[in-house]
């Protein structure tokens, strides 16, 4: 066994816990409460940089780095709540004893007790020098319109996981290679789809062929860049407010294909290049388009106007489905659209029969449940509804914007003379 500097105490009398604890280690599932902290003495000699990744498994932890003279010299906590994890970085500029807590944080919101799974890495030069130019290279990423680093970033921890030897090995190289090298928008997408690498490491486990399947397909990404800045551009003539987002093509956990912040288009690059290698460019245009629309919506409804959520949140989807049509040529709902067109009366029959309905359950976000026909009708409805209001517009231009800022959607809808054909 190899020797170590690290040793776990809890602040209970001062005793010590089991063994010592040793860096670059995988500690599972150890217990903290608010008389309970994770303390660990570290010496650190100049120029040496570490990392203290947590995480936290029911129970908010802030980690803190304390000198000999009780100054704190390191500290994390994001608000993530009682899950996910805090990682602190700390390059010493001396060589010195410092003091690594664990330590509960206070708040009704937190429970009395919980769990951490932890390690602490001590970086080679080889992989400080490393993350240094990374880094470097990550800056000027940061810049683009359209971001694709992140690709490369997963693909690179992909590849470093063949050689891994133990849990450790594979979440540091999940967390080193691909979260700690996010560009600004993958970590947005991260805190949005609370995505950590504990959990891509249990997906790369189970789904090592899917993901290894679409690898070549995702570099095509970086191939479309031209198409999606022809999105921006043809968005930009037939709704003249169109205010450019930045576009982030990230890997995700095979769980999302495409979502918006208020200063991001976020792509699960995973989903959205399968299949048909020819289409998939044509596919990417759509998903562009479509997120690019919700970035522009208010979501924001005026006074006086009528609470209808289920209409409002399949307009806003099918909103974005149809001007996305406009500019690409196609809404990337081939099926759902069959079957629409196909059932458009009983369809529009069955949705009006809870026009107003709190929720959407039976119309978006429902592949899990709908059976015998397709999910996600909801866009369809939205869409031709939509469509209908175009047509029917004498000012085409005036009509997208009204289509992207709807703040009374049973306004719209009775405009639209829109009657399920």
């Amino acid at each position: 066994m190899k020797s170590s500097f690290f040793v776990l105490l809890f602040l209970i009398g001062a005793q010590c816990f089991g063994a010592p604890i040793e860096i670059n280690t995988w500690n599972s599932q150890i217990s903290v409460s608010g008389t309970k902290h994770i303390v660990m003495p570290v010496t650190i000699k100049k120029g040496e940089l570490f990392q203290f990744y947590v995480m936290q498994d029911g129970l908010d932890v802030e980690l803190l780095l304390i000198s000999n003279n009780k100054d704190t010299v390191g500290y994390k906590d994001t608000d993530n709540g009682t899950f996910g994890h805090e990682v602190l970085f700390y390059e010493a500029l001396k060589s010195e004893q410092l003091t690594f807590y664990i330590k509960k944080l206070e708040g009704d919101y937190n429970p009395d007790s919980g769990a951490v799974s932890f390690y602490v890495k001590k970086f080679t030069k080889k992989e400080k020098d490393e993350r240094a130019l990374l880094l470097q290279q990550l800056a000027e990423e940061n810049k683009q319109n359209v971001l694709t680093a992140d690709i490369d970033h997963f693909w690179m921890a992909f590849d470093k996981l063949v050689n891994c030897k133990n849990y450790y090995d594979s979440i540091s190289a999940i967390q080193n290679y691909y979260f700690d090298l996010a560009t600004n928008g993958f970590l947005q997408f991260i805190k949005v789809r609370d995505l950590y690498a504990p959990e891509y490491l249990r997906k790369l486990t189970a789904e090592y062929a899917s993901y290894a399947d679409v690898r070549e397909n995702t570099y095509m990404v970086k191939e479309a860049l031209p198409l999606i800045e022809t999105v921006f551009d043809s968005l930009k003539i037939i709704y003249p407010n169109f205010k450019p987002f930045q576009v982030c093509f990230a890997i995700g956990a095979l769980r999302t294909g495409g979502t918006t912040t208020s200063e991001f288009i976020l792509i699960g690059t995973e989903l959205t290049t399968t299949g048909e290698k020819s289409k998939i460019p044509q596919r990417i245009k759509g998903i562009v388009a479509h997120e690019a629309i919700h970035t522009q919506q208010k979501y924001v409804l005026k006074p006086g106007a009528v609470v209808c959520n289920q209409l409002d949140e399949c307009l806003d989807e099918g909103v974005a489905n149809f001007i996305g049509e406009l500019i690409t040529g196609t809404t990337n709902y081939g099926e759902t659209d069959t079957y629409g067109y196909a059932h458009e009366a009983e369809l529009w029959n069955e949705f009006k029969s809870t026009l107003c309905a709190a929720n959407t359950d039976n119309w978006l976000y429902n592949g899990g449940n709908s059976n015998n026909r397709p999910a996600d009708l909801g866009y369809f409805i939205g869409y031709r509804i939509a469509k209908t209001y175009y047509q029917k517009a004498n000012d085409k231009k005036q009509a997208v914007i009204d289509l992207i800022a709807i703040d009374d959607p049973l306004s719209l809808l009775a405009k639209s003379g829109y009657d399920g054909k």
